[in-house]
């Protein structure tokens, strides 16, 4: 892979063409792992910026994704660990730290699945919003178990990411409603009526902040804040490769052309790609190290990851 081709993967990633914090997560590293691999230089230094470079280059597509900043970290540092003297020896490194941390990523996810089908129980409602491979696989794996139970979700604007969501489960034979982005909070309130109560909230997450609040796709923040004064449990299903060490992370903001695309000229549009739910309006986040409280994020993440 050379620059040309690491552009590409750029414009992919930017472009939404690959989507989600895991995949975009895999696509950075292989790239990285090939760009690395047919680089040609004799010079490991030179080899060695050129490596960070590509990783600083690649992780500005989507500023609010730790999984893919921790993924390039990890790597970089196998590579300096090792301490490598020659240009095949730092190869050796590279493509080493790039499948040790797709492999902790399959291992997290698999665990997560796990644990993830004991909250799920029968004839549950569950609400989901956007798209979350995790949740997804969750909610197939339980229903496969024998559990029945009925999902709702948002139809996820403006791309709609919901639909992925919907398609996925349908195909899984379990049942689906979905609602649009501005009814989920009032959908999801004793004041919609007794037909719909909803059991508890399901989403997944870009982000887990150092206090345990979390990122996650627009319109969280109104499905949970809701839920927590409904006294609707919620959940956040997501591995602690996304722990982000601070308490704050740059909030990416879309194209405006996403939300109207031939707007009038002098409109001023903002279009927030995620929001913070704050760690009071969660129950619990189903990751590696089990269902835990929002607040031990810090020390599980710490515990499982210390390089983060």
């Amino acid at each position: 892979m050379n620059m040309k081709s690491l552009k590409e993967t750029y414009k992919k990633i930017k472009n939404l063409e690959i989507q989600g914090a895991t995949a975009v997560a895999k696509t950075i590293l292989l790239s990285l792992k090939e760009y690395g691999l047919n680089l040609k230089t004799k010079n490991i230094s030179d080899w060695t910026n050129k490596i960070k470079q590509a990783g600083e280059y690649l992780l500005s597509t989507r500023p609010t994704e730790p999984m893919a900043i921790n993924g390039v970290k990890f790597t970089l540092k196998t590579i300096s660990n090792n301490k490598p003297k020659t240009i095949l020896q730092a190869k050796d490194c590279l493509e080493k730290g790039v499948n040790d941390f797709l492999i902790l990523m399959e291992d997290a996810g698999l665990k997560i699945i796990l644990y993830g089908q004991k909250i799920i129980k029968n004839n549950n409602k569950i609400f989901t919003h956007c798209h979350s491979w995790l949740v997804e696989q969750i909610l197939i794996k339980a229903h496969k178990n024998g559990k029945k139970f009925q999902v709702f979700n948002t139809e996820t604007r403006p791309l709609f990411q919901g639909h992925i969501t919907a398609k996925k489960l349908l195909k899984a034979n379990i049942p689906v409603t979905m609602v649009a982005d501005s009814a989920a909070g009032f959908f999801i309130s004793k004041h919609s009526g007794d037909k719909f109560n909803i059991d508890k909230v399901l989403i997944g997450a870009d982000a887990i902040l150092k206090q345990g609040d979390v990122i996650n796709k627009i319109g969280s923040f109104t499905i949970s804040s809701v839920a927590y004064f409904e006294k609707i449990p919620v959940y956040i299903a997501a591995p602690l490769l996304k722990f982000h060490s601070k308490s704050w992370i740059k909030i990416e903001k879309r194209d405006p052309k996403e939300i109207w695309e031939n707007a009038p000229k002098k409109i001023k549009i903002i279009n927030l790609a995620f929001d913070k739910i704050p760690s009071k309006y969660l129950k619990g986040i189903i990751c590696e190290a089990g269902i835990i409280k929002p607040e031990q994020a810090y020390f599980y993440a710490k515990k499982f990851y210390p390089w983060i």
